[in-house]
């Protein structure tokens, strides 16, 4: 099995400076997708974020419109009480 391993060597590359040569360009090309991955996944996980903050900016907007909206209807819900007891009152004299 190493006699074979040799032959493959010696038919692929004539010198040692090619076999390195090739050992250093393919570590070269590893850095470089390893380099380029990376990136990818900073930038996938920037949007990921930036898409975070806009659904919480509007999800935020939704629960203050909710709140005013629960706010204006118990104010509304007082008011017509405070009528009813009024017109309650002026009913029964």
């Amino acid at each position: 099995m190493d006699e074979e391993i040799v032959e493959e060597f010696n038919e692929r590359f004539a010198t040692v400076e090619e076999a390195l040569k090739y050992v250093a360009d393919s570590q070269a090309k590893s850095e470089f997708i390893s380099k380029r991955a990376s990136a990818k996944h900073n930038k996938e996980i920037a949007e990921i974020r930036k898409l975070q903050g806009s659904t919480q900016r509007h999800l935020d907007y939704i629960t203050k419109v909710w709140r005013f909206n629960i706010e204006e209807y118990e104010f509304q819900e007082d008011k017509i009480t405070e009528a009813g007891k009024v017109l309650s009152r002026k009913r029964k004299k």
